[in-house]
């Protein structure tokens, strides 16, 4: 009878045994589940990464438009820029810069010019919410450049000329004056919009790098009778528009 007994304990306490942990793994679950729908819940009311209004003002060159130059362009640009930090998602723009140059066109037709230009603008900053300070930018430009620009013609062969004599003007036979193919201090003035995408990086303290496309379109020209302007500082060649490129070293001021 007694072994009877030890033998019925000896299988209660073996059940005990197995079905006692259960509700302990359970309950283990249960708080695991718990404790990882509350680390989401925290993560997604965590508050969005805030900047003060003024986070500082950048002013920058453009070293792209000298090392053009360096290479054999026939123009050769000059300019600089200063912005201002707002919220680091907002970024004001003042470029001003001078450029010139001469070009000799297919017909020998030579073209000087140069003038100043002025852009006034915003950027936006997609990365407004990184903490690594890099910019993704994209924004607007209003650009305007004036100033003077020459036009000359080579020396052509008068036909009334038997010995191949060559000379820039050519005479009216009905009126008798002539006409002068060297056209200098010819004023040109143009408006035009920018849209822009450029990437400003961290190179060192206060130092920064950055590269932007520009994407141009003439708004309003007006330029001399006798001949059009081959390029306009700050746009471009003279056309409708225009693609360029600038790339800046950029200093961030306190």
């Amino acid at each position: 009878m007694a072994k009877k007994i030890s033998k019925y304990i000896i299988s209660l306490l073996l059940l005990l045994a197995f079905i006692a942990p259960q509700p302990i793994q359970a309950q283990q679950r249960n708080n695991r589940q718990a404790s990882q729908q509350q680390k989401k819940k925290r993560e997604k009311t965590l508050p969005e990464v805030t900047y003060p209004l003024m986070n500082g003002i950048d002013v920058g060159v453009d070293v792209l438009g000298p090392v053009l130059k360096v290479f054999g362009s026939d123009f050769m640009s000059a300019e600089a820029m200063v912005d201002v930090n707002l919220y680091n998602r907002y970024f004001p723009t003042v470029e001003v810069g001078f450029g010139g140059g001469k070009a000799i066109n297919d017909y020998d037709v030579s073209i000087k010019s140069s003038a100043p230009y002025f852009r006034l603008g915003i950027d936006y900053n997609t990365f407004w919410k990184k903490a690594h300070g890099n910019l993704l930018l994209v924004g607007l430009r209003y650009g305007f450049s004036t100033g003077k620009y020459d036009v000359v013609v080579p020396d052509m062969t008068n036909p009334e000329y038997t010995d191949g004599a060559t000379q820039t003007n050519l005479t009216d036979h009905i009126w008798g004056d002539t006409s002068n193919y060297v056209h200098e201090g010819m004023s040109h003035t143009m408006h035009w919009v920018e849209f822009t995408l450029g990437l400003r990086a961290n190179v060192a303290k206060r130092i920064k790098m950055g590269l932007m496309l520009r994407i141009k379109y003439k708004l309003k020209a007006s330029v001399d009778k006798y001949g059009d302007p081959y390029y306009i500082p700050g746009f471009g060649r003279y056309d409708s528009n225009n693609t360029g490129i600038t790339y800046s070293i950029i200093y961030q001021l306190k």
